[in-house]
């Protein structure tokens, strides 16, 4: 019985617990997801990417090309240049002059002069021209230089454009006297030939004008996006406007985004709260411990780092596979309902299902192929939230293997139907569907059973936990601990099954666990099994086995008794949660016959060491076996059994370990003792009821023990006799609650 109203979880530990556990789910929800598809000017589409939304914009990529395309349609302005024949008949009369400089040196032979005279000319002077200008007389000479410098100046006098230079060309021949031999025409027009150019340059600021002008002519380019729309094929090379576009949809933000961490906090903060404020307001026994915390917060954070990664490779669902809830979310709620409790089941399902809508929601668009839209996020919270209570359901009572696949099948059934329902709000619902949606519901509902029973298999040990499956097999009575007791111990056994009963009994009456009040029953004991002839239970017919041994040893070997069960508890591996029973079943009570018997003896003895080693019961379970324990010792001990005198036994037992403060470290409330006593007495009258006579034969009671007339076994030695007067139990106060 807890002292006042003392709480597993202070406000500032559930605080500190609520953050944490926000923290962890931030820190596992991070929006940040590694090898996300990086689109760039130039990368091919990993796959046809489509707008999540609709979107209109101006499009500046769109409009610069168009402007462009206008602006290069604008043909350049000409204008005539002079300059450029006044430069080219300069240098004509800088050839002719070195021309003549060689053809009038006698110093040179008549082959070196050609040499030189197409080295000033240039390649275009063919070796018969060259020939033709170095053997004319000087009289002729000075008629063909006037001859070629007006035609070539009549030829730049025009305006020249690039299209115009060959035909210009063409035309030097005309301009060139008729009364030239044939090898004199061709010798001018091969020097004039090459210094024909254009001689209109463009006006650069007159051009600019007119294209600048043939830009802002051109409207701003609008688009506008469709949801669902194309915007690149598979395959197809991403150009400036396809990356533009995807900058407006929002499908470039392949980095962390300052709004999604902020919701992403939100979010945690918003879990952490509700697991802070579960632990202050519903104090759960089934959380008591960092273990048992450490395990929630691993069921938990585990599906949601698996939701994050695998949600991002399933949604959007462009095939209409609905993959994405073959997930086996339920499997983390079915396996907190088995290794802690119910309560713990559905906060888990309510954190699990928000989480895995919130990730629908914060998925990264980038690369993606389609939007994800509010009925995939509707649609996984309730996958989610349904699938895991009906999961939950099947599992909390489950007491065989096969219980485990009644919760798969629940839950598949569950999500079958969820996904059923909103496909009938789909406007793209297609029948081919329906078998999809069959088979998900199937492979994530199996797969969830799977999952939880490898959990909760390779999780129980580790955190301290028993499951209900264990505790029915520790239960089974060929167990080959309570085949030795049965063989080597049989009143042990019988004993040991007795308060099993009476203590499942009394679970029963105040909700605390019976399967594992049971089971600990039956085990509370087993360290009687090194001295079994110890024990009175054990006794045959005859002397008492405490008759002529010094109180102080046969103290010693009840306290043995537990040292040794919890020795041998432990070669055999017994869980934790049974074990406890063992010291717990009798706390630090003091064996009152033997230290009474000692103080005759010796006044000077310590009653130290006629007490048991403990610890007192930690929890309501182990209280009830303690009662058990002593209450059917002291009845079956007791020479009456009468119902009345059965109440006062009880009830005095009860108040005597109240008095001694065996209850303080356990939640356990005078209510619930009241429950207890009720339901002890009324199983123990129906045990030891008189046996009626038979004609001929005295009425005697069924199980009286010659020369027992009190309770000489251990812990139950402070019973009050015959002929205390009748103890009853303190009414408990109107507010305490059970």
């Amino acid at each position: 019985m807890a002292s006042g109203r003392s709480l597993l979880y202070g406000r500032p530990r559930a605080v500190t617990l609520g953050v944490l556990v926000a923290v962890a789910l931030f820190g596992a929800l991070f929006p940040w997801f590694p090898g996300e598809t990086r689109l760039e000017q130039g990368a091919t589409a990993p796959r046809t990417i489509t707008a999540p939304r609709d979107r209109s914009y101006t499009s500046e990529v769109l409009t610069a090309e168009r402007r462009d395309e206008a602006a290069a349609a604008v043909e350049d302005e000409l204008e005539f240049k002079p300059e450029i024949g006044t430069q080219q008949l300069a240098e004509l009369d800088r050839r002719l002059e070195e021309i003549d400089e060689f053809r009038s040196d006698p110093s040179l032979a008549p082959a070196d002069k050609q040499s030189a005279i197409r080295e000033v000319a240039g390649a275009s002077l063919s070796q018969r021209g060259a020939g033709t200008l170095a053997s004319v007389s000087s009289g002729e000479w000075s008629e063909l230089v006037d001859e070629v410098r007006e035609a070539l100046k009549g030829t730049l006098a025009e305006e020249l454009g690039e299209d115009d230079l060959e035909q210009a060309r063409q035309g030097l021949r005309g301009r060139l006297s008729p009364l030239l031999s044939g090898d004199q025409a061709l010798a001018l027009r091969e020097l004039a030939e090459p210094l024909i150019r254009a001689t209109l340059a463009v006006n650069t600021e007159a051009t600019a004008t007119l294209r600048e002008q043939a830009r802002v002519a051109v409207d701003a380019v609008a688009v506008s996006i469709v949801r669902g729309e194309v915007i690149v094929p598979q395959g197809e090379r991403l150009s400036t406007a396809d990356i533009e576009q995807l900058d407006e949809l929002g499908l470039l933000d392949t980095g962390v985004r300052a709004d999604a961490v902020l919701a992403t906090a939100l979010l945690a903060a918003m879990v952490g709260g509700a697991f802070g404020g579960y632990l202050f307001v519903v104090q759960p026994p089934a959380l008591a411990g960092m273990r048992r915390l450490m395990l929630f917060a691993l069921l938990l954070l585990i599906p949601a780092l698996a939701a994050k990664f695998s949600l991002t490779l399933l949604l959007p669902d462009d095939g209409r596979h609905f993959l994405a809830y073959a997930l086996p979310f339920a499997a983390a709620p079915i396996a907190a309902a088995v290794l802690l409790d119910v309560t713990a089941a559905v906060l888990l399902t309510a954190a699990l299902a928000s989480v895995a809508a919130f990730i629908t929601v914060y998925l990264p668009e980038g690369g993606g192929s389609g939007p994800i839209t509010q009925l995939d996020t509707a649609r996984m919270w309730l996958v989610v939230t349904a699938g895991s209570l009906a999961g939950i359901y099947f599992a909390a009572t489950a007491d065989r293997l096969q219980s485990y696949l009644a919760a798969g099948i629940a839950t598949a059934s569950t999500v079958g139907a969820a996904l059923l329902a909103f496909w009938l709000l789909d406007p793209e619902r297609a029948a081919v569907d329906l078998p999809w949606m069959v088979l998900a519901a199937g492979t994530g509902g199996l797969l969830a059973a799977l999952i939880a029973v490898g959990a909760f298999v390779l999780l129980s040990r580790p955190f301290g936990i028993i499951t209900r499956i264990e505790l029915m097999e520790r239960a089974q009575l060929n167990h080959h601990l309570l085949r030795r007791l049965q063989d080597e111990a049989p009143g042990t056994f019988q004993h040991s099954i007795l308060v099993g009963n009476l203590a499942e009994r009394a679970a029963d009456r105040i909700g605390a666990s019976a399967l594992l009040v049971r089971v600990g029953a039956y085990y509370h004991d087993i360290g009687k099994l090194e001295a079994p002839a110890l024990f009175v239970e054990n006794a045959g017919e005859g002397a008492h086995p405490h008759d002529g041994i010094d109180p102080l040893e046969v103290a010693r070997g009840l306290r043995q008794h537990v040292t040794d069960g919890i020795e041998m508890a432990r070669r055999e591996g017994l869980p934790g949660a049974v074990a406890q029973f063992i010291p717990q079943h009798h706390g630090t009570l003091l064996m009152a016959s033997l230290f009474d018997r000692a103080v005759a003896e010796d006044p000077q003895v310590a009653p130290e060491l006629f007490r048991y080693p403990g610890p007192t019961p930690r929890s309501r379970e182990a209280a009830l076996v303690m009662l058990a324990d002593g209450c059917e010792e002291a009845v079956r001990t007791s020479a009456d059994r009468a119902p009345e005198r059965i109440g006062q036994i009880v009830d005095g037992l009860i108040a005597a370990h109240i008095e001694e403060g065996q209850f303080d470290e356990c939640d356990i409330s005078l209510r619930d003792l009241r429950a207890v006593a009720d339901a002890f007495t009324t199983a123990l009258t129906t045990v030891y009821h008189p046996r009626l006579a038979t004609e001929g034969e005295p009425a005697e009671d069924a199980v009286d023990i010659p020369g027992a007339t009190t309770a000489e076994a251990e812990g139950v030695d402070d019973v009050p006799p015959v002929t205390r007067p009748e103890v009853r139990l303190p009414s408990p106060p109107p507010e305490d609650e059970p």
